[in-house]
């Protein structure tokens, strides 16, 4: 059995666009648990009625259920949220932290300091 081969396409992506579709896809991801979040809050808002009255009368039970389903929706929410985490931390590691067309003031320092240690060598 041989390994996979990727077919050849027209264009392919270079580190830097495959960098922004990465925290793109991290940014969508992080919009859509908005969503989803507050599609949940609406849902209490409307379990406990605007007056805090409980507009449907729960019994123990439903309260407990309601609860449980709250909480199984935060949880999944918080696990993705450390899983985009990860995705972000494994995606910061793939961007350079210094190169030679950057204009920030830093990476210009950076580069006249190691300008001076290879002239001192």
């Amino acid at each position: 059995m041989s390994m996979p081969k990727i077919p050849e396409m027209p264009h392919r992506p270079d580190k830097q666009e495959v960098i922004i579709d990465l925290l793109e896809s991290i940014a969508l991801e992080e919009v859509a648990l908005s969503h989803i979040l507050n599609a949940e809050a609406e849902k209490i808002k409307a379990f406990v009625g605007s007056c805090l009255d409980f507009p449907t009368n729960p019994n123990n039970h439903e309260l407990i259920k309601f609860n449980k389903s709250v909480q199984d929706l935060i949880e999944t929410v918080v696990m993705k949220e450390w899983l985009l985490l990860k995705k972000l931390e494994n995606v910061m590691e793939l961007i350079p932290i210094h190169h030679d067309k950057c204009p920030c003031p830093s990476c210009k320092g950076h580069q006249k300091h190691h300008a001076k240690d290879i002239k001192n060598e």
